[in-house]
């Protein structure tokens, strides 16, 4: 030890060199303060001491009744162009044949599901809702396992009227239909304002399961560039609807998938207020909205006006397998609700009062709490491993929420042969071309930070990273 600086700033200065040298990692949890104290042979007060140092260097972080923790670094964004290359004519979306055997992939539970964009086992509040599970069987009895109308279930279309006023939208809980996930809520705005042959503008990249709700209605598509730093370029959404008759635009304001970035709330009112002139309907894909990194909450571009239909979900925050997803379809309910008793009239009343329970009985802002943590440092890592094992000319873009990353390769790298081979060994994941209507970002691909990380994840991602070498043009 020095003997001329006071002995809690050796302590912090050894212990900041050993996180910046990787010793410690996002997400670690550092030894106690009692342990480190007999570790070290210092007072309690000189470990308390250098971990307030270490929190001020914004390397750690206290959680009540937890410990501390190892902080997400905070990490700049790499590329501030537009990731993509894109098409700005209307295209029918075409099929990719390696779509089935992802999916495929994704369902083999042998596989490290660096595909799925699925909250991991250990992350999932079971632990919770399985009581809560119970309580509703208690409360309502044979009622749970009864039908429930298109509309939904009253008691959750109340909560989450509640809840969505932190997104800015101010919804009656008649004015809420729920659904079975965020694919049925897209699915029913989709088919309340368009037909087929219509044009809508999509983001590239984006969500795949939008392009195929969007190819299966048999409408045409126009690509719209996302910035990793505003999101959606509204100057290139201009210059199209300048051009063509677009009816709407399907759009991800918060945390998109696949490339993480937050749309700001400039770039959100330029957005409502081109619906507007221009006459589309935005639909609002906000399944992430909840999950930032920093713990904030991003309005809805429904704050803003605009002819706004509002999609979400619980599959990302609290359990995919409960299939419950909402819309507010604005001055579109009627014509949602008519098309919902058509097209599944029925709701699964089980899940929707369990989610309703965990919405409002305080178990929600806890578990958000939580898992924000877990997304923020898993994404931090992921990337720090990525860097570790991929070529040095891997270009990473860094999320401000969510738990996807979205890596760019050099231009000539082949992701959907890197793909195959990746299953081939047992690592799932998704090709950029699967995002994009013309199947381009060929040199594009997405990995998901939702899984723990253990010694086989590991491996995945240093085997994935020599396998990326291969691919490389020469």
């Amino acid at each position: 030890m020095s003997q001329t600086a006071p002995i809690y700033r050796d302590l912090s200065a050894k212990l900041s060199a050993m996180i910046r040298a990787g010793s410690f990692v996002a997400g670690d949890k550092l030894p106690s303060v009692r342990k480190s104290s007999r570790e070290h042979q210092v007072s309690i007060t000189t470990v308390l001491e250098a971990y307030r140092l270490l929190e001020d260097e914004g390397l750690i972080e206290s959680r009540p009744r937890s410990g501390y923790y190892i902080k997400p670094p905070s990490l700049p964004v790499q590329w501030e162009r537009v990731t993509a290359n894109y098409r700005p004519k209307p295209t029918r979306i075409e099929s990719s044949s390696i779509f089935e055997a992802v999916m495929d992939s994704v369902e083999n539970r042998d596989m490290i599901p660096f595909a799925a964009a699925a909250p991991d086992d250990t992350i999932l509040s079971s632990a919770r809702l399985a009581p809560i599970t119970a309580a509703v069987f208690r409360s309502y009895g044979a009622e749970a396992l009864r039908y429930t109308p298109p509309m939904g279930r009253r008691e959750l279309r109340v909560a989450l009227s509640r809840r969505l006023l932190g997104a800015g939208i101010k919804a009656m809980p008649s004015d809420i239909i729920t659904t079975h996930g965020a694919t049925e809520a897209l699915l029913l705005a989709l088919r309340a304002v368009t037909r087929p042959g219509d044009l809508v503008a999509v983001e590239t990249p984006t969500y795949f399961g939008i392009l195929n709700l969007i190819r299966d209605l048999g409408l045409r598509a126009i690509e719209i560039p996302v910035s990793p730093a505003t999101g959606l370029s509204i100057d290139a959404l201009e210059k199209a609807v300048k051009k063509h008759r677009v009816t709407a635009c399907v759009v991800q304001p918060n945390f998109q998938n696949p490339v993480g970035c937050v749309m700001p709330a400039e770039q959100k009112k330029r957005l409502a207020s081109l619906s507007i002139t221009a006459g589309f309907t935005l639909i609002e894909d906000d399944v992430y909205g909840d999950l930032s990194h920093d713990g904030s909450r991003p309005p809805s571009i429904a704050l803003y006006g605009g002819d706004v239909i509002h999609c979400g979900s619980a599959s990302k925050t609290i359990a995919p397998g409960l299939r419950v997803g909402w819309v507010v379809p604005g001055r579109h309910l009627q014509e949602i609700k008519r098309l919902k008793t058509i097209q599944c009239p029925w709701n699964a009343t089980l899940s929707e009062l369990v989610v309703a329970e965990f919405l409002d009985g305080g178990n929600y802002d806890r578990h958000l709490r939580r898992i924000r943590k877990i997304y923020a440092a898993q994404c931090a890592r992921m990337r720090q491993e990525v860097r570790r094992h991929f070529p040095k000319s891997t270009k990473i873009h860094s999320p401000v929420g969510g738990f996807v990353l979205w890596l760019e390769m050099p231009e000539g790298f082949d992701s959907e042969a890197y793909t195959v081979d990746a299953i081939s060994r047992g690592i799932s994941i998704v090709p950029g071309t699967i995002f994009s209507p013309s199947l381009g970002l060929k040199n594009c691909l997405r990995i998901s930070c939702g899984i723990a990380f253990e010694k086989r994840t590991l491996d995945a991602i240093a085997t994935l990273g020599k396998l990326a070498n291969r691919y490389l043009p020469s």
